[in-house]
């Protein structure tokens, strides 16, 4: 890759990580019922359907108790919310390795521990700043959460990485 096409390629990254944050700053700024979705469900889904469609499952979560036979819009809302947690930061993570790797010129272990690093940083910083709001509690429990799905962003653009090299390689050796 030539210095012009890599600064590119950084300013691309940089410029798509940046907005990415944006976005989970804005959410992160939002109340609890400015996020809610159980308005949505329960305009569009009858208590009774989602009673016969849902297993009846409990998790215990902290301190709450969350049933689907109980409430089954708040049980919905908490597995929509805890993915959601699990999707950005898997997102986040992989825009930040992608970005480091640009940067670094390829020392992926270099990018990996930095992405690592900002997978824990990130949401502690998150959840940190949610202590300081009247509206939002900051739970260490979502850190991991979080963690893990940066865990699983990074993994996934690994893995990714991984197969293009081995079909770069595979063409490399048909060309000989």
């Amino acid at each position: 890759m030539n210095q012009t096409s890599r600064w590119g390629a950084v300013a691309l990254w940089g410029i798509v990580l940046a907005g990415w944050l944006g976005m989970l700053f804005v959410f992160s700024s939002q109340t609890y019922e400015e996020q809610s979705i159980q308005p949505f469900l329960r305009s569009h889904f009858n208590y009774h359907q989602l009673m016969r469609w849902l297993p009846d499952v409990t998790i215990h979560y902290r301190t709450s108790v969350v049933n689907s036979h109980v409430n089954p819009y708040r049980f919905i809302e908490f597995l929509f919310r805890k993915g959601a947690h699990l999707f950005v930061y898997a997102t986040l993570s992989a825009l930040l390795f992608m970005f480091l790797r640009t940067l670094t010129r390829g020392r992926v272990w270099v990018s990996i521990l930095l992405t690592l690093l900002a997978a824990v940083a990130v949401p502690a910083l998150d959840e940190w700043n949610q202590l300081g709001s009247d509206e939002r509690t900051g739970n260490a429990t979502d850190v991991v959460l979080d963690f893990m799905g940066g865990c699983a962003g990074l993994l996934v653009c690994l893995g990714l990485l991984g197969i293009v090299r081995l079909w770069r390689r595979k063409g490399r050796s048909k060309t000989r």
